[in-house]
């Protein structure tokens, strides 16, 4: 089976009525599966060494998993023979994981958060703060446009509307009734306009680049990329290793904050936008807030009984 220009495009469409990857997802594996389709004249797809000499060449070294996982769902997406599909997924080669590389993700404190945004950029401060009180997602920041902010009153007060779009389009709200940080925002989405009425995507020194103006998926990793490495300088200045907290870890450190604040799963999920309770859950486990109540009423327990 010979692959089609089209191939990318469909591909694309699939992974989005699937709904159950972020944005930023599927722009890397279709990428990786362009990719992969451009890498040899001869590519058939119904040829396991194909997909395999490809993934030994760019992933083993790296230890990266994106290009397996691209191929796989591409392999799902394309080949209709259900024996087939299912005998190149099991050979497929997938690289080791490096375990003494993995790391913990660090939480944060309050203080330690606003040190780190009081040091970005004007844009990246705000993107940063949104996240900060929200948990949104920086893809979903970076998709608002003007019209998706907007002030109203609550109980009498000024509280800012964010009206997101996020993955698999789920439709979500957000509220900040901080005033500070709503006049800082809304003061910011109004005096900047940026591309296509967007309020932070950029189009910077890539304006001429092809495909760039008219391709949301390419503007958003384009200025994801400037946010985190503006973010890594903002580490490396108050002696946090970036390896130890990324753009994500905003949204991780909100859900402790909440989760601390009220231990509710049916609310955390609200709160995160998760469209299934696993997910939040997952959350909870990777963070170890699972175990951080058990422990605390069996230590305050003893610490009682003494």
């Amino acid at each position: 089976m010979k692959w089609k220009i089209s191939d990318s495009v469909f591909f694309r469409e699939h992974l989005e009525n699937e709904g159950k990857l972020s944005d930023s997802t599927i722009y890397t594996y279709v990428r990786s599966v362009e990719r992969f389709l451009i890498s040899n004249s001869k590519l058939n797809l119904e040829n396991i060494n194909y997909y395999n000499d490809f993934l030994i060449k760019l992933t083993i070294k790296k230890r990266s998993n994106h290009y397996y996982y691209a191929l796989k769902k591409f392999i799902e997406f394309k080949i209709n023979d259900s024996n087939l599909k299912k005998t190149l997924i099991q050979n497929l080669v997938q690289p080791k994981i490096r375990f003494d590389t993995v790391r913990e993700r660090r939480h944060l404190s309050e203080v330690e958060l606003y040190n780190i945004i009081n040091l970005l950029d004007e844009k990246h401060k705000i993107i940063a703060l949104i996240q900060n009180i929200t948990g949104v997602r920086v893809g979903d920041i970076l998709k608002l446009r003007r019209e998706d902010i907007q002030s109203e009153i609550y109980r009498g007060k000024p509280v800012l509307r964010l009206n997101i779009t996020g993955k698999g389009g789920r439709k979500n709200t957000v509220f900040i009734h901080d005033m500070v940080a709503q006049e800082t925002i809304f003061n910011y989405v109004k005096t900047n306009i940026n591309h296509d009425n967007y309020s932070f995507l950029e189009i910077g020194k890539m304006k001429n680049r092809y495909g760039q103006l008219d391709n949301e998926d390419r503007l958003i990793k384009m200025n994801y990329n400037w946010y985190w490495a503006n973010l890594k300088e903002a580490l490396q200045s108050v002696g946090i290793n970036k390896k130890d907290f990324a753009t994500h870890d905003f949204r991780r450190c909100f859900a402790r904050f909440a989760w601390e604040q009220n231990p509710d799963i049916h609310r955390l999920q609200s709160l995160l936008n998760h469209a299934d309770p696993k997910v939040t859950l997952r959350y909870l486990e990777q963070s170890g807030l699972k175990n951080i109540d058990y422990h605390y009423e069996m230590q305050m327990g003893r610490n009682a009984n003494k």
